[in-house]
């Protein structure tokens, strides 16, 4: 899932829907300044893409995650040293050769982990209802002497889902069976121009994700949106007062083709390196970060991304470690 795909959240000109805005009634966890980039009705939405401040049952939702107060969440820090490239199998190389991938950590996407993935029918994304997490994934050739994170990302209809079935699913029980070396936090959608209340939900839930595989002994990676400069301080704050956690992740990969998209990841990403001592690992190219910041804050940026070994599935004309040496060569040039 991904931020702001529904245009920028800026402008300090309100709108009428930012007038109508109650989130202001959920202080300090939402600024009275996002209000001021509300640009759609907090009402009569029917739960269609957010839950708002108007919904009838948002105190459920609230109830659901007990707080929207996220200093209350305290994660595990792990000291693990990670290459600059995380290498993503895509499905289609799960029954090769360990050997191809000349890297000692991997990752793998939550799609490719269930025994039924999304799929479309009539033009809509949907999760078969009789879909399960299948626990023996690491078992495949490819993960052989590999350790493996799992990065939980994906279409909204995956995340939220999974995230409505996760105690139908054992969803926390069964993947910290698995013997991942990390998982990354859900990302839930955080939209330019919705109600902030929702932001703040969403913001939970990804953190409760992390907490309960927390509690299971899993290594859980915060993965962090933020659109605005409140969402940013927030983030800067909860980082700064827990710096045993070394590492976050952000998810880049819907960005890459829209310009505000883009700005407002950069911004957050440079933001965080500033004014944080956290590593970040971007899921997707470091597209638009600044060659000062690549430069200065090299040792704490990572990538992860699926492809140049997807391109090695398809073109046939490298090998994977080909692709891969073409995509870290990459890492430095100015144009990501």
């Amino acid at each position: 899932m991904h931020a702001s795909s529904k245009g920028s959240d800026e402008g300090s000109q309100q709108s009428l829907f930012s007038l109508a805005c109650d989130a202001a009634g959920f202080a300090p966890h939402v600024h009275p300044d996002e209000l001021r980039s509300v640009r759609h009705s907090c009402a009569g939405r029917g739960r269609r893409d957010v839950v708002t401040c108007q919904d009838e049952y948002r105190d459920e939702f609230v109830d659901e995650v007990g707080t929207l107060d996220t200093l209350v969440i305290d994660l595990r820090g792990v000291a693990f040293p990670l290459d600059k490239f995380l290498p993503v199998v895509p499905r289609g190389m799960f029954d090769r050769n360990a050997n191809e991938i000349p890297y000692p950590v991997v990752g793998v996407m939550l799609n490719d982990i269930l025994t039924k993935r999304v799929s479309t029918r009539h033009g809509y994304y949907y999760l078969p209802e009789d879909t399960d997490i299948n626990t023996e994934i690491l078992k495949r050739p490819i993960f052989a002497g590999k350790h493996v994170i799992l990065l939980t990302c994906g279409q909204d209809i995956l995340i939220e889902t999974l995230w409505w079935k996760r105690h139908e699913l054992e969803l926390f029980k069964k993947i910290a069976s698995i013997g991942f070396l990390a998982v990354t936090g859900m990302n839930f959608s955080i939209f330019s121009g919705e109600c902030p209340f929702s932001h703040a939900l969403n913001t939970m839930k990804g953190l409760r994700y992390c907490e309960a595989l927390d509690h299971l002994g899993v290594w859980a990676v915060p993965h962090i949106y933020a659109i605005n400069a409140p969402q940013q301080e927030r983030w800067k704050d909860w980082l700064n007062a827990r710096p045993h956690i070394r590492l976050v992740t952000i998810n880049t990969q819907l960005q890459r083709n829209r310009k505000r998209d883009i700005r407002e990841l950069v911004l957050t990403v440079e933001y965080l390196l500033e004014n944080t001592e956290v590593s970040i690992l971007l899921h997707g190219r470091g597209i638009g970060l600044s060659p000062h910041a690549k430069k200065a804050y090299a040792l704490r940026l990572h990538y992860a991304a699926s492809g140049p070994l997807k391109s090695a599935v398809i073109r046939k004309d490298k090998s994977p470690s080909e692709y891969i040496q073409i995509f870290v060569n990459r890492l430095t040039a100015a144009d990501w």
